[in-house]
């Protein structure tokens, strides 16, 4: 399942009721799901669409629309007293109840105060087919593979409190950076050099409702420095999850809106970009499926919509899947 998209995202888990440690008991333990869905595109960024662009450049894109099918889970280690530390890889429960997916290997401590501190790389967060120019017109535009390298620390219910804190490092390559050289000057061409450095991080606050009830306001900002000033941008923005769990029940509901000013003049379109970008995503989840205590059932929807001044970067998605998650 090679979904690199802003929704896609796998098994449904909630991040919201931890047990006394970081796992039910010590050693090894881990969840594997399996889901298919669909998922539909719309943008000029996106491999999965065709190659040739007929429309005018500063235009949005044609809708593609495909299916999506595979399997994601995650295996973890826990040992220590109060089974307060742990080693993982996967996908972790907290990305994905909010709609990000990624392969995570890492290790995490429980501290006496009750802070939760993890430290992870991730791999294959930044890896993806793109366009390597993606401003050609009427001729076929050739894939290139992004990629980089991630860090992230993350500090969860900081002191015992419902504060958390996310924080991650990322470096971006791109194999074969032609953005701009049909037609514009190598100073020009500069100013869309995508690669770069992203800083990213997140404060959220989980607030109970009542039993199994609760909300986590978030505030994200991400500061990307790209070779090329056009390329980059800082981002605020902010999410809101609301969380149910009730019986076999498990819900979680996330929206989110950010607003993206970049650095500079766009040198193809001749304006400074600046995007308002907002979604939404549910994941949820019916435990004891057929009355098997670890099978559960998996439901996936999300929306995704990006609202640009350039009507290029124009761009939306929505996703559904369904499938079934085993936990040992």
């Amino acid at each position: 399942m090679n979904v690199k998209h802003t929704l896609l995202t796998s098994l449904i888990v909630l991040p919201f009721f931890a047990n006394a440690g970081l796992a039910e008991r010590g050693g090894l333990s881990g969840e594997i799901s399996l889901l298919g869905g669909v998922v539909s595109t719309d943008s000029n960024l996106s491999t999965s669409g065709e190659a040739i662009k007929n429309a005018p450049l500063n235009s949005s894109g044609n809708r593609e629309t495909n299916p999506i099918f595979g399997p994601l889970g995650s295996l973890a280690f826990t040992w220590g007293e109060g089974l307060s530390q742990q080693i993982f890889v996967g996908t972790t429960r907290e990305d994905i109840a909010v709609g990000t997916v990624a392969l995570e290997i890492g290790y995490k401590q429980e501290l006496a105060s009750g802070t939760k501190v993890t430290v992870a790389y991730l791999p294959t967060v930044l890896s993806e087919e793109v366009w390597s120019n993606p401003y050609l017109t009427d001729t076929a535009r050739s894939e290139t593979d992004k990629s980089g390298n991630a860090y992230r620390l993350q500090l969860n219910s900081i002191g015992g409190s419902p504060l958390s804190i996310d924080i991650a490092y990322a470096q971006t390559e791109i194999d074969d950076e032609q953005s701009g050289t049909a037609g514009f000057t190598l100073s020009e061409q500069s100013q869309l050099n995508r690669e770069g450095d992203t800083l990213y991080s997140k404060v959220s606050y989980r607030q109970f409702l009542g039993r199994g009830l609760g909300i986590a306001p978030a505030f994200v900002y991400y500061d990307h420095e790209a070779e090329g000033d056009a390329m980059s941008y800082q981002s605020l923005g902010g999410e809101l999850s609301y969380f149910s769990f009730a019986g076999r029940n498990k819900i979680v509901l996330t929206g989110k809106y950010h607003a993206r000013d970049y650095d500079a003049n766009h040198p193809v379109f001749g304006t400074t970009r600046a995007d308002k970008e907002y979604g939404a995503f549910l994941a949820y989840e019916y435990g004891e499926l057929f009355d098997v205590t670890p099978l559960s059932l998996i439901s996936l929807a999300g929306y995704n919509n990006i609202d640009s001044n350039i009507d290029f970067y124009n761009a939306s998605q929505y996703l559904f899947s369904l499938g079934v998650n085993y936990k040992f």
